[in-house]
């Protein structure tokens, strides 16, 4: 099955593999490697039901959580996100360099967004088809 890859913005989006876990049925496990363009960034989202990990395989990142000032991560630092919290900052640290992280979501298996965007621009945007 090959992997659908998204490109906007500045920022690739490869989803790697989707896994319900046979311990704990209701749940899933998805895994995503998100390459962020030097400069480019995520607009403030949320991850719904997820328990999220991410680990930076490149580059420097800018993130922070609900109202937590933006740290730096670079290759190898990773953070998490608990279900609910807000991704306030995710951005490339650099304007020269591009940067890569891996995201791993345990989440309920009938979540199928993983990236939910809460601004009305966002919902009507989303609308248009």
């Amino acid at each position: 099955m090959p992997n659908p890859i998204t490109k906007q913005d500045g920022t690739t989006t490869e989803a790697l593999f989707a896994h319900t876990l046979p311990n704990a049925p209701t749940l899933k496990t998805v895994c995503l490697k998100v390459t962020y363009d030097p400069g480019a960034f995520t607009s403030r989202h949320r991850h719904g039901n997820a328990f999220v990990t991410a680990v930076v395989l490149s580059g420097s990142l800018e993130s922070a959580v609900n109202d937590e000032e933006p740290k730096t991560f670079n290759a190898g630092d990773s953070w998490t996100e608990n279900p609910g919290d807000i991704h306030s900052v995710s951005r490339n640290a650099s304007q020269t360099q591009p940067a890569e992280f891996i995201a791993t979501f345990i989440a309920p298996v009938d979540q199928e967004e993983f990236v939910i965007f809460d601004c009305l621009a966002c919902k009507i945007a989303k609308d248009v088809k």
